[in-house]
């Protein structure tokens, strides 16, 4: 083998190399700006979901009902929660009254099946990994869970009344996992 021919066998070995590693260097890249571009997507998604929160004429006339409601109903389930005559089932027990009695005096059932559904869609969109979670939850995790929290009661007797024990199982599940209906 001549001269010429080892520099040409190891000119040809160098490209082949700088060639593959291009091809690496470039697909990892290329997932890299997919990667990307798919975590922009689940952003505006998620982002969507604020705009309908924010601007969606029935979910704000829900919201501003429900929290109308509450400033409303504060003096008696305050009174009720520092009762401290009461035992943990009473006060469990007149709690969940109270909250069933607001509900019925202020006609809000369809105000919390507004707001439920619209929270169990982000969920199924986070879980199908089609939203950001980030955003997601620092959106609406704190009202959420704080409205599954208050009116836990209202998801038992709706689940009573209708004979279905999951309704609103994907809300209760991803923001308070540990509540559960009595009966």
């Amino acid at each position: 083998m001549t001269e010429q021919e080892i520099k040409l066998q190891i000119a040809e070995v160098a490209g082949t190399w700088v060639a593959a590693i291009s091809v690496v260097i470039g697909g990892l890249f290329g997932i890299y700006q997919y990667l990307e571009h798919k975590s922009a997507v689940r952003v505006d998604r998620s982002m969507a979901f604020v705009e309908r929160y924010q601007g969606n004429s029935t979910l704000v006339a829900a919201r501003v009902k429900i929290t109308q409601s509450q400033e409303k109903h504060t003096g008696e389930l305050n009174q009720i929660l520092q009762d401290p005559a009461l035992s943990a089932v009473q006060l469990s027990t007149k709690y969940e009254n109270e909250i069933i009695k607001q509900i019925e005096e202020e006609k809000l059932n369809g105000a919390l099946e507004q707001l439920f559904t619209f929270y169990e869609q982000i969920i199924l969109c986070r879980e199908m990994e089609l939203c950001d979670e980030d955003v997601a939850k620092q959106f609406f995790d704190t009202n959420a869970q704080d409205l599954v929290n208050t009116y836990y009661p209202y998801i038992c007797k709706i689940r009573n009344q209708w004979h279905n024990p999951k309704q609103y199982e994907k809300i209760t599940q991803f923001y308070s996992p540990k509540l559960s209906c009595s009966s």
